[in-house]
């Protein structure tokens, strides 16, 4: 029993998170619920009382509303690479849970791992947002934090509190009502490939197209795998994630393996010109001295 009045988090039901918080957003909190699950919970406070009784915080009622993002993993139910949704716990939102973090910090702490394996996420992501946009959902928050890896490290993308539902049966584009389409969604998929290709995070914020960065205040592409797509989808030449994709898997398919870039190597001039400049002195050291 607390002796005096004690701020605290509670659960949408009002009960008391006890729970470890290892995650918090502009809309909400995720707490560790168990060791395979989590909950995603609005930012709802309270005033645990020396009787034990929670007094919930009067601000409470413009705290985030799940109820939107509950609607869109429903619809996105069975879509592979979307993190798995079990439910609700306590009025909050019940997601299995990854371990392994997200790709934010995957690429803060560790070097960048071969690039098949890059590329294989960049194939992953651009899959499991092109399978969002044929269910009609406008994704609108991808970034690198929210693209979590599953124990056989795949892609589980997560948080949908800003994502928008567009009917079933639109056709072309897709368009919220605060004018956020589905070709901004393309530049912010784009992001996340540019980051992964050269393994140091790179988000532009904008809701609008016009808010798109210039040409010149991007950050260059050259000598990037798949540099030339990303410019090309930076530029908006791409109408949708299927031609991203198209765009990505030929670039993939025409890269050079390692064991074509070394003859490469072996031909550039400067290769040569050093390999010169090193039997020469190779040579100059061999050279019986005067006695």
């Amino acid at each position: 029993m607390i002796s005096t009045p004690m701020r605290c988090l509670i659960y949408p039901d009002g009960s008391l998170v006890e729970s470890k918080i290892i995650g918090m957003g502009l809309d909400g909190f995720v707490v560790h619920n168990d060791p395979s699950t989590v909950v995603k919970i609005p930012k709802l406070y309270g005033c645990l009382l020396p009787d034990g009784t929670i007094e919930p915080d009067p601000d409470n009622e413009w705290a985030s509303d799940l109820s939107g993002e509950k609607t869109i993993y429903e619809r996105l139910h069975g879509v592979r690479g979307i993190a798995k949704y079990l439910g609700v716990f306590k009025d909050g939102l019940l997601l299995e849970y990854y371990g392994n973090g997200c790709l934010e910090e995957h690429m803060e702490q560790t070097s960048p791992p071969a690039w098949s394996q890059r590329a294989d996420w960049i194939l992953q992501i651009l899959d499991v947002f092109a399978a969002c946009h044929a269910k009609k959902v406008l994704v609108f928050d991808i970034a690198l934090r929210n693209l979590l890896l599953a124990d056989d490290c795949t892609i589980r993308a997560i948080d949908f509190a800003n994502s928008s539902l567009c009917p079933m049966e639109h056709t072309g584009e897709l368009v919220d009502f605060n004018g956020y389409t589905s070709r901004l969604d393309v530049l912010h998929v784009t992001n996340v490939i540019y980051s992964l290709s050269c393994w140091k995070k790179f988000q532009a914020d904008c809701v609008t197209m016009d808010e798109w960065p210039d040409a010149e205040s991007l950050p260059s592409t050259m000598d990037l795998p798949l540099g030339s797509v990303i410019a090309k989808s930076w530029s908006h030449q791409f109408e949708d994630l299927e031609e991203l994709r198209h765009a990505v898997v030929t670039a993939i398919s025409q890269e050079p393996t390692t064991s074509q870039l070394i003859p490469r190597l072996f031909q550039k001039p400067v290769f040569i010109v050093c390999a010169l400049a090193c039997a020469a002195m190779l040579a100059v050291r061999l050279r019986p001295r005067a006695r």
